[in-house]
C-alpha cells in the first residue's frame, strides 16, 4: 500500500538533497513549515531561508537555495509531463513530442533529428551538473529561458535547454558529425564552460524569434527613414536583439529645411 508523502517528508528530502557535499554550518537551519503548504511555496520558503544564511564565510549557502529551486522545478515539471520525481528528468523524446504539438518547438528538431538521435542524445543528458548554478544562475535561466506551455506551466528543464541549444545550433551540420559535436556543444554549455547569447539562450529550439544578440541600424534624413527604422527597432526588439542606432545622417538642430533656416530640431526629439 503507498502512502503518500506529507509535506514534512518531502521538507526531509530537500534538506538533505540541497546540503549534500556542500560545506554549510546546518546549526545555522531552523525554518518551519506549516502543514497545507504546496511543494513548490514549500521550496520557495527554504530557498528564501537559505538566502539569508548568505555572508562572505559561507558563500556555498547559494547552492543550497538553488537545490531547494532545482527540487521545485523538478516536481513540477513531473507532474505536468506525468513522471515520477524522484527521477528528476523525465523523457525527452516526449518533452520534444509534446512542446512540437503545442507549438512551443520548431518542428525541425524532429525532422532533422529520428527517434534513435534524440535517445542517444537523452543518454548523454547528466542532472548531476545542474547542481553547478548558484540560486541566482538557477532563477534566471528558470524564469527567462526555460521553455513552457502556453499557460506557462514548467516542462522543460535546465539540461534539457542546454540539449536542445546544442541540437538547434547544430542541426545543419553533416549528419556523419553532427551527434558528436551536439554531445561537445551540450558538454561545453552544461559545465557552464561557455554560454550563448541571450537570444540564443532564450528562443534556440523553439518556433519564435532569432538567435543573434546585436544590430546596428543606420537613419537617413528623412522622415520616412526615420520611421522605417522605429518599426525595423520594434521588431527586433521583440524577438531579443540588441540595437545600435546610428544617428549621424540626420541634420543638426538648427539647420535649413526646404530652404527655410532654423527649421530642423535635430535628433532628440
Amino acid at each position: 500500500m503507498l502512502v503518500e508523502k506529507t509535506i514534512r517528508d518531502h521538507v526531509d528530502e530537500f534538506i538533505h538533497f540541497a546540503m549534500d557535499g556542500l560545506q554549510v554550518e546546518q546549526e545555522r537551519w531552523n525554518v518551519e513549515i506549516r502543514d497545507g503548504l504546496t511543494i513548490e511555496k514549500t521550496a520557495e520558503i527554504l530557498a528564501k531561508k537559505a538566502l539569508e544564511n548568505i555572508d562572505e564565510a559561507n558563500s556555498s549557502w547559494t547552492f543550497v537555495a538553488a537545490r531547494f529551486m532545482l527540487q521545485s522545478l523538478y516536481h513540477q515539471a513531473a507532474k505536468n509531463r506525468g513522471y515520477n520525481p524522484s527521477k528528476k528528468y523525465g523523457n525527452f523524446y516526449h518533452l520534444l513530442e509534446t512542446l512540437t504539438k503545442e507549438g512551443i518547438y520548431t518542428p525541425k528538431l524532429m525532422e532533422k533529428y529520428s527517434r534513435t538521435d534524440i535517445d542517444y542524445l537523452a543518454g548523454k543528458i547528466e542532472p548531476t551538473r545542474d547542481l553547478m548554478f548558484t540560486y541566482l544562475g538557477i532563477y534566471t535561466l528558470a524564469n527567462r529561458y526555460l521553455a513552457t506551455d502556453h499557460q506557462k506551466q514548467v516542462f522543460e528543464l535546465p539540461q534539457e535547454r542546454w540539449m536542445v541549444i546544442a541540437m538547434h545550433i547544430m542541426q545543419d551540420e553533416d549528419p556523419i558529425k553532427r551527434l558528436d559535436l551536439v554531445e561537445e556543444a551540450y558538454w561545453a554549455l552544461s559545465n557552464l564552460y561557455m554560454t550563448v547569447a541571450t537570444p540564443t539562450l532564450a528562443n534556440a529550439g523553439k518556433t519564435h524569434g532569432q538567435l543573434s544578440s546585436c544590430f546596428i541600424d543606420t537613419v537617413d534624413d528623412s522622415l520616412q527613414s526615420i520611421y522605417d527604422s522605429n518599426t525595423d527597432i520594434a521588431k527586433l526588439s521583440k524577438n531579443g536583439g540588441g540595437i545600435g542606432v546610428y544617428m549621424g545622417k540626420i541634420r543638426a538642430r538648427g539647420s535649413a529645411i526646404k530652404g527655410f533656416k532654423g527649421m530642423s530640431s535635430g535628433v532628440v526629439p
